[in-house]
C-alpha cells in the first residue's frame, strides 16, 4: 500500500481572487487563505500550500472549476496534480456534502467542496496536464 502523505486542496476560481482550502489525507483542514489573481498572488498560493502541508507539489491534488488559464498552468509548472471538476458536478456534490445551513454560503463555494472532491477522488474529476490547457 501507497504510504506516501497527501493533501487535498480546492480553488475557487474567480476573476481577481482565489479562495483556496486545504486539507490533509484524514480530512482535516489545514487552512484556507485567499490569493490575487497575479503571477505574485499565484506564486505565493504555491508557496503556501507547500509550506502549510509540508508536502512535494506531486503530493498535493487540486481541484478547481476552471480547466484552463493561469491558475491552472501555474500549479501544473509547479508539479502539482491538477483537477478539473464540471460546475454542475461540484454543485451537486456540494448539495450532498453540505446540509442547508450547515456552513455560510462563502464556505458552500468552490473552495471546500473542491478540496473534498479531490480528497473524495471524484471519477467525474478530469486529471489536467499542460498538454491540456495551452
Amino acid at each position: 500500500m501507497d504510504k506516501t502523505p497527501r493533501w487535498f486542496a480546492g480553488v475557487d476560481w474567480a476573476s481577481q481572487k482565489h479562495d483556496v482550502w486545504l486539507a490533509d489525507a484524514s480530512g482535516k483542514r489545514l487552512g484556507k487563505r485567499t490569493f490575487a489573481h497575479s503571477g505574485e498572488g499565484l506564486a505565493q498560493m504555491c508557496s503556501w500550500l507547500m509550506a502549510t502541508s509540508g508536502g512535494r507539489p506531486e503530493d498535493i491534488h487540486v481541484a478547481i472549476e476552471v480547466p484552463h488559464g493561469a491558475v491552472v498552468e501555474t500549479l501544473l509548472d509547479r508539479g502539482f496534480k491538477v483537477y478539473a471538476i464540471n460546475p454542475k458536478q461540484l454543485d451537486r456534490f456540494r448539495d450532498r456534502l453540505v446540509p442547508p445551513g450547515g456552513l455560510r454560503i462563502s464556505e458552500r463555494r468552490g473552495g471546500v467542496t473542491g478540496c473534498e472532491i479531490s480528497k473524495a477522488g471524484n471519477p467525474t474529476a478530469r486529471r489536467m496536464s499542460l498538454g491540456l490547457v495551452r
